[in-house]
């Protein structure tokens, strides 16, 4: 029995993982794709769509539950991380960028469905770790301390909002330096300084003793 179990609920994990990633693209596509049109895009029948989500909300709670799973699996990997404050803050944009960009879907149509609390919510894995950068930066004399670290980040967070909604109309198209260097800059960083900071931290994340493949 415990054999015949196994493979249905990997079956199961596997069909949901399947209408996640068709969903998203789905909705990216069209925001008024229908749970018919996601199962087409899955490549599974509708009964089994709604097995999984039985509307279109839970589907789109799925999704941000999905991508909140992205992000803390990113952030809670027990990698190093620069000691310096600047190149620590390059190091966690360039690292959470593809999660905001793999689920900038979120921001078109499922923003408005979700509520601003929840995407609040979505960002709090990386708001803790942001906040204890910026703070030790601005112990150093690294960061400005024009404002608190908590409100620095909050503002931050609302420029990750605004390049995503960019990148979703294709006015940026990299691999998250514009949102790096944004946020150095927001920082009190220069931008030329914080243009060279986000190539080291390329560097930094490439070398394979920091950030295996």
């Amino acid at each position: 029995m415990t054999e015949t179990v196994r493979p249905r609920r990997s079956q199961a994990r596997a069909n949901r993982e399947r209408i996640i990633e068709a969903a998203i693209g789905a909705f990216a596509a069209n925001p008024d794709a229908s749970m018919d049109d996601v199962a087409r895009a899955a490549g599974v029948v509708r009964r089994t769509v709604y097995a999984h989500f039985p509307n279109r909300d839970a589907l789109v709670e799925g999704i941000a539950d999905e991508a909140s799973v992205a992000l803390v699996a990113i952030l809670g990997a027990r990698r190093p991380q620069p000691e310096r404050p600047d190149l620590a803050a390059a190091v966690l944009a360039l690292q959470t960028w593809p999660i905001g960009d793999r689920f900038r879907m979120l921001l078109t149509f499922a923003r408005k469905e979700l509520g601003e609390e929840r995407i609040h919510d979505l960002l709090e894995p990386a708001r803790t770790p942001s906040v204890a950068i910026v703070e030790r930066g601005q112990a150093d004399g690294t960061f400005s301390s024009y404002l608190p670290a908590h409100v620095l980040v909050t503002m931050t967070e609302a420029v990750t909002m605004t390049l995503l909604e960019a990148a979703n109309t294709g006015t940026i198209t990299d691999s998250g330096e514009s949102f790096a260097v944004a946020s150095l800059v927001l920082l009190g960083v220069a931008p030329d300084r914080a243009a060279e900071v986000v190539d080291e931290a390329w560097v930094w994340l490439r070398s394979a003793e920091n950030y295996p493949a």
